[in-house]
């Protein structure tokens, strides 16, 4: 029988909304209820090789553990590093005092480079997450070339990636079908989505339907109360009530709820994210979060405007990452934004 586990990245994709330094109690108090609901993998935050003294930001395993609760719980722990943030030489084996799962950011570009890096985190000990950025932008010729090394290598798990939160339903259909018939049934596979189209539970309620006919195991990611980076994600508390309704889960909905509402619903209005108008934007266009953001501090707030200055960029500048591009140079964008006017244009 299929095994799904969750996991939860409150603390990492909702550690963006507080600037990666989240306060020590508030780490301990979600770490705590998210054990104690029971949630399967926990992510602890971001592995880079630049640290500036956030909470949740490690330079490698060891500094990782400074959040560890005591031993004993099955639930299990996830670094998290974008490859082109992170070495492999910064980490140390793994002998499981901080987090025996890691998962590796990729984009397209990086892909021989990222997966050696697969390949060098699992032979050091780790449970290896291959997670290629923007998966519908892989064609299935392309989807099955990565796979054939992924077999190779097998690491736990292989991931799809809907960075911009593009995908809909019968889009998770054909990749998860393509996955499903070309990966090695030892290797599980994940999801990670967005929620700009107001999609994110359905899509995680799919894939776990979706695998539970094809007998696979797998991985779906998700946040308290949706909690994460422009529209955020799939909410924990969703998932976790949906398997246990339809798959005799046992999570601990009672706790998890007591969680939200101690430490991250009062965040509701201090920062933000969720669906949105601009949001809508991103996932219908396929743009970075960082498109709106820049258009807000610039006083752009109607939202046909950031609409039509987004779509009249080409569609590999609208994603702000590729080889050679820099995610602070948004000069395109503002010629976009000259361009079409400074009241609307026509």
């Amino acid at each position: 029988m299929m095994q799904v586990q969750i996991n939860d990245c409150t603390i990492r994709d909702g550690g963006y909304l507080l600037a990666k330094n989240p306060s020590s109690g508030y780490v301990s108090g979600v770490f705590s209820g998210l054990l104690a609901g029971g949630v399967d993998v926990i992510e602890i935050g971001f592995l880079q090789k630049v640290v500036g003294g956030e909470s949740v930001v490690y330079v490698n395993e060891v500094e990782a553990g400074r959040h560890m609760p005591p031993s004993g719980s099955p639930s299990r722990f996830t670094g998290f590093c974008d490859n082109s943030r992170y070495s492999l030489d910064l980490l140390g084996d793994c002998d499981g005092g901080a987090f025996e799962y890691l998962k590796i950011s990729f984009a397209k570009h990086e892909r021989a480079e990222a997966l050696a890096f697969v390949e060098g985190a699992k032979a050091k000990g780790y449970k290896v997450f291959a997670n290629p950025m923007d998966a519908p932008s892989y064609d299935r010729e392309e989807r099955a070339q990565m796979m054939e090394e992924i077999n190779r290598i097998k690491p736990y798990c292989f991931s799809i990636v809907d960075t911009f939160g593009t995908m809909y339903l019968d889009d998770l259909d054909q990749v998860f079908s393509q996955m499903d018939e070309g990966l090695d049934r030892d290797v599980r596979i994940g999801l990670h989505s967005h929620n700009n189209l107001q999609l994110s539970n359905a899509l995680a309620e799919r894939m776990i339907d979706l695998a539970a006919a094809a007998d696979r195991d797998i991985v779906v990611d998700s946040s308290l109360y949706g909690m994460g980076r422009g529209a955020g994600n799939a909410a924990t508390e969703v998932i976790a009530s949906f398997l246990n309704e339809r798959y005799d889960a046992h999570y601990d909905l009672g706790v998890l709820l007591d969680t939200i509402d101690e430490y991250v619903a009062p965040l509701d209005g201090k920062v933000r994210w969720g669906y949105d108008l601009p949001m809508l934007a991103c996932g219908t266009l396929g743009a970075h979060v960082d498109n709106v953001f820049h258009m807000r501090e610039l006083g752009e707030r109607s939202s046909r405007r950031q609409y039509e200055v987004i779509a009249a960029l080409e569609p590999p500048q609208r994603k702000r990452y590729g080889s050679g591009y820099s995610k602070s140079d948004f000069s395109l964008l503002d010629a976009a934004i000259e361009e079409m006017g400074a009241n609307g244009g026509e």
